[in-house]
Formats: structure tokens, C-alpha cells, sequence
């Protein structure tokens, strides 16, 4: 059933992040990281992606938070301005090299999945995940996630990882798009922008944190079980596109240590590499 976009509250546009609220909840692993709010900026992830080429390196990760983005992109350049919700980068310090960061999308899929669900088991239970990168509520895009890589040295990268986190259904986007949307406010009793968005936030925060250390220490391979398990699409026909051309159908079976697609074909079980394939249900266009 098609239902309309609920409307946008009147404060949506004023609401802020509290600062402090957000730094006192973070956990003490977590509070050496620092904190980057501004009002507009062109895209989170490029600012980071040109800081952490300059910067010393650090154990400490970097957040930074614009309200507005004019330069926001998404997978395979697409626009991304995302103002009807959270748009933010965080540049994750890996002790890694930039070889080993198979399965880094899905890991951070997993941590925001977790983090809606920690903050409102209600909200979590809805979540699907969408291979390599995307959060959906019944089948409409509630995330996307954008990420890149900076070397840094041996065994040194920063990820910079850009998410666009929809608060509310913006009616705007759906128009642009030609597609509908999914918002946290429809799954969370009560919501409430100028509460609720640093709440989330600090959880997404505290999910990436964790998510960090587990990777370096033992990769994506611990996670594919319970990302496979949020899967969307899990044990359904799906098609794999690549700028608009059909290269592969099958039927998703979830992923595998490494992050691949396994998707089962006439010819067997296929792993696939995310590049720049988009994945879509074989009867729709989700």
C-alpha cells in the first residue's frame, strides 16, 4: 500500500544538535574524538578527506555534522544534500592498510542498523539491510552510506565515512528521486527532531567506535553472520545493475566474510564485489 509522505514538523529545519549532550554520551572511548558541527559546508567527506591528508595521524576519530550540504554526493556521484535528516562524515583511523578494508561498508551498515535499534527497539526491528551500503524500512532508502579511503602510511588509513540518515520522509527528495523514502520518524513513537537527532547520533557514534576496533582486530568476517540475517533481500531474486544494465540475476543468499553478494545462479553460488553494481529486487525497481 502506497501511503503519503507525512509532513515535515515546523521546527524540523531549526533543530540542533546539543553539543554537550552528545560529547556526555559518548562512551570514554570515544571522548578524544573531536566534534565538527557547522551550519553548511559542500560535502562533510570531502572536508575530511582533505584534513586527514594533512593532518597527523591519530588514534582519535573526527566527526563533522552539516546541517546543509551543497556538494553532498552519494555512490557513483549522484547528488546528495539529505537536509530532511542527518548528513555527516567520520573519519575512522584504521591501523590497516588500504587492502584490507573488504567488507568495511557492510561493517558500518551493521553499527548504524544497531545504533536505530538502541535507541528505540522499535525502529531497529524495522530495519533492512541493502547490499553494499544502504538502511531501508519496507523496501524506501532510510540511509546511505558513502565511504573513502585515505592512506596514510604502512599499515595506516583513514576511512572516511559519509552517511545520510533520513529523520523524516522528505517529500522534495521523493519528487527528484522518482522513488519513495523511509524516515525514522515513522518508525519511532514520539519522535522528535530537536531530542531524538543527537540521541541518534551519539549512538551511530558509540556503534562506529566499537565497529572500529572489531575490524582491526579480526575484519569483516565476525559480522557477515548477523548483517546476513538483516538482510532485505535474503533468499529472494534480485538483479545486479551497472549504469542501468542488467549484469547478473540470482537469488541473494547473504554475503560472506569478505562482504561479497553471494548470489545463487543457474551456474552456482556467485560472490560478488560491490564496485559500482546496484542491487535491486528482480520484480521492481526498490
Amino acid at each position: 500500500m502506497t501511503t503519503a509522505p507525512e509532513s515535515q514538523p515546523a521546527s524540523l529545519q531549526s533543530w540542533r544538535i546539543d553539543a554537550d549532550a552528545l560529547r556526555a554520551a559518548l562512551p570514554q572511548a570515544l571522548q578524544a574524538w573531536t566534534l565538527d558541527l557547522v551550519e553548511e559546508t559542500g560535502s562533510t567527506n570531502a572536508d575530511l578527506t582533505q584534513a586527514c591528508r594533512q593532518a597527523p595521524w591519530s588514534d582519535a576519530g573526527t566527526l563533522r555534522l552539516a546541517y546543509r550540504q551543497t556538494a553532498g554526493r552519494g555512490r557513483q556521484g549522484r547528488p546528495w544534500q539529505g537536509q530532511a535528516g542527518l548528513t555527516f562524515s567520520v573519519a575512522l583511523p584504521l591501523a590497516l592498510s588500504p587492502s584490507r578494508l573488504s567488507g568495511l561498508s557492510l561493517g558500518v551498515g551493521l553499527a548504524l542498523a544497531q545504533a536505530l535499534g538502541d535507541v528505540e527497539a522499535a525502529l531497529g526491528a524495522r530495519v533492512g539491510l541493502k547490499w553494499p551500503n544502504d538502511l531501508q524500512i519496507d523496501g524506501r532508502k532510510l540511509a546511505g552510506i558513502l565511504i573513502e579511503a585515505v592512506p596514510a602510511g604502512p599499515q595506516r588509513v583513514w576511512a572516511v565515512i559519509g552517511i545520510g540518515l533520513n529523520l523524516v520522509r522528505d517529500a522534495q527528495m521523493e519528487v527528484a528521486l522518482g522513488r519513495e523514502l523511509a524516515g525514522v520518524a515513522e518508525a519511532m513513537p514520539g519522535f522528535d527532531a530537536q531530542r531524538d537527532a543527537t540521541r541518534l547520533l551519539a549512538a551511530v557514534l558509540a556503534r562506529l567506535g566499537a565497529m572500529r576496533d572489531a575490524f582491526v582486530a579480526h575484519g569483516f568476517a565476525p559480522m557477515a553472520a548477523e548483517w546476513s540475517a538483516r538482510d532485505a533481500y535474503r533468499d529472494q531474486p534480485v538483479r545486479l545493475l551497472h549504469d542501468g544494465q542488467v549484469l547478473a540475476e540470482g537469488m541473494a543468499r547473504g554475503v560472506d566474510g569478505e562482504g561479497h553478494l553471494l548470489l545463487e545462479t543457474p551456474a552456482g553460488l556467485e560472490r560478488i564485489t560491490s564496485g559500482e553494481l546496484s542491487l535491486r529486487p528482480a520484480g521492481g525497481a526498490a
